[in-house]
């Protein structure tokens, strides 16, 4: 499998015009880093945004290891001047007062925020720079891959009357009550999208998606269908999904275009969930799209509320298999356990045993999403004091995230999260909380909680950390089983933390399956538990 992209790549060249000389370029390789529309401008203001300074940030990204960049051109507005779109600083007076329509309905941090933002996007804008361009140069000068992602439905603060991030083409439609379900009525963002089914929704969109095609020197456009993934009146995703296909024909005759002029090939990415039937299901068939040759790049992947620790990679590489087509799993920067519960932010550990098992299961990288180096260093870890990131762990973790061989040796944790993405009418699916109200006749009274893990441990110190609800009053009356063999608790063990020493022959390749046995009469619940594996001595 990790050859095909290599040679969907050589057969892309020879699709070129004729007496084009393609040039090299580098291959899809991961980590794979996606940097958000708008994150470049609220770390750099105005007074000291230049060219020169995203060459800098191109090499830091360089240099922490990923290989490949895809640089957001939009959300709602484009942030570049664009010819073809509203940008951002569109309706917005630098001079003006707080209380203009695009800053009135913000929190006062949020009206501070925004203004930086659009100081520097104009302020970059009227030196000449397309950030894109510029971006795209300097990760080719730096031997990286250089591509673009425009989010084909993003809806930023659809909930507010105004705001920066809101285009007058979204407010039009809003008006006129053709977004994805306006008969609701309710506040939730997921009535709001933009309803795809409309022609002149996808024109909007094809014009963006041209505008790159047309105008930059890029390997790869990414289509990211997850910004924000509901594009479909509820029950029309399947016929939905038929338009997405059609109009994404569209887009690879574009590339292809654009690849004759420039004289080597362009590909095409898509985001999408995590599980193939969810991403068929909301429209979004990228395994059909695979199979027709319009895609180069599949990336699974969470849509924000928490990364996914068990991404069906094996079942994804099935249905891939003999496409070209180069895999890639999707790792958000959020953890969060239970949903609506508790969250923070990925550790190097937990990033590690998030990208572990897929790598192990066949994907050809691992693609990061919301992991900016510079506002992840800010960020400290749950005591509140030290950081969570250094500049030391991120360049290890990064380069690691390479190969499944250059990461297994780090410390990882493996976490038991939920897919947080699911198509219309679709159950909930969701492990934690876990307690013994679940009793069917396959399990005793207790519960049974899977944890992929990649490959098995050996001469590695490894353990179970559970975290218990408020509502266990006794958890050393529970017994927990790790593939079949109990673990007791560590000795001394006190308070709802508590860890369980897992022997090195009780673990198994892949995943470890960990049952908790109750007596009847004893109530638990388990809010969080991890595999946690000490690195490599």
């Amino acid at each position: 499998m990790r050859l095909l992209p290599a040679l969907a790549l050589l057969l892309t060249c020879t699709t070129l015009a004729a007496g084009s000389v393609p040039r090299s370029r580098p291959p899809i390789a991961g980590p794979i880093l996606n940097l958000d529309s708008t994150q470049f401008f609220f770390e750099h203001p105005a007074a000291g945004i230049s060219g020169e300074a995203v060459d800098q940030y191109v090499d830091l990204v360089a240099r922490t290891g990923v290989r490949t960049f895809i640089s957001c051109v939009n959300a709602q507005k484009a942030n570049y001047a664009s010819r073809v779109w509203e940008h951002d600083w569109s309706r917005y007076d630098p001079k003006g007062p707080d209380d203009q329509p695009v800053l009135k309905y913000l929190s006062s941090a949020g009206v501070k925020m925004t203004r930086q933002r659009l100081d520097a996007a104009m302020a970059l804008a009227n030196q000449g720079v397309n950030l894109h361009a510029r971006l795209l140069a300097r990760c080719r000068a730096d031997g990286i891959g250089a591509w673009v992602s425009v989010r084909m439905n993003d809806i930023h603060d659809c909930l507010l009357p105004d705001s920066s991030l809101l285009s007058e083409f979204y407010k039009q439609h809003r008006a006129a009550g053709q977004l994805r379900s306006p008969y609701r009525g309710g506040e939730w963002w997921a009535d709001r999208p933009l309803d795809w089914e409309q022609a002149d929704v996808q024109e909007h969109y094809f014009q963006l998606v041209k505008e790159q095609l047309e105008t930059l020197d890029l390997d790869g456009l990414e289509l990211d269908w997850m910004r924000f993934v509901y594009h479909f009146r509820p029950g029309h995703e399947l016929e939905g999904g038929r338009v997405i296909t059609a109009w994404m024909r569209r887009v690879r005759a574009e590339c292809d275009r654009a690849a004759r002029r420039l004289g080597h090939p362009v590909l095409l990415g898509v985001r999408v969930p995590t599980r193939p039937e969810t991403a068929r299901r909301c429209g979004l068939d990228a395994v059909a799209w695979a199979r027709e040759g319009l895609v180069d790049l599949v990336v699974a992947t969470p849509f924000w509320a928490t990364t996914d620790f068990d991404i069906p990679t094996v079942e994804w590489q099935r249905l891939l298999a003999g496409t070209g087509v180069h895999f890639s799993a999707g790792i958000e920067i959020r953890y969060q356990p239970v949903p609506n519960g508790p969250a923070r932010f990925l550790s190097p550990a937990l990033l590690a045993g998030a990208a572990l098992p897929p790598l192990h299961d066949g994907a050809d990288s691992v693609y990061l999403f919301n992991y900016d180096p510079l506002p992840l260093l800010r960020e400290l870890a749950p005591d509140g004091h030290s950081p969570l990131w250094t500049e030391a762990s991120l360049n290890t973790v990064y380069r690691a995230l390479q190969s499944e061989a250059t990461l297994a040796p780090l410390d990882r944790r493996h976490a038991v999260t939920f897919h947080d993405i699911r198509a219309p009418g679709d159950p909930a699916d969701q492990a934690l909380p876990a307690t013994d109200t679940r009793r069917d006749f396959q399990w005793p009274p207790g519960c049974a909680l899977r944890v992929a893990t990649g490959p098995r441990p050996v001469h590695r110190a490894t353990s179970l950390e559970v975290e218990f609800g408020a509502d266990t009053p006794a958890p050393e009356k529970l017994r927990l089983f790790v593939n079949g063999t109990e673990c007791p608790a560590a000795p001394g063990a006190t308070g709802r933390v508590r860890t369980y020493p897992v022997p090195e022959a009780v673990l198994q390749d892949e995943a470890q399956v960990v049952e908790v046995v109750s007596a009847p009469e004893v109530a638990f619940s388990i809010v969080r538990l991890e595999v946690v594996v000490a690195a490599a001595p």
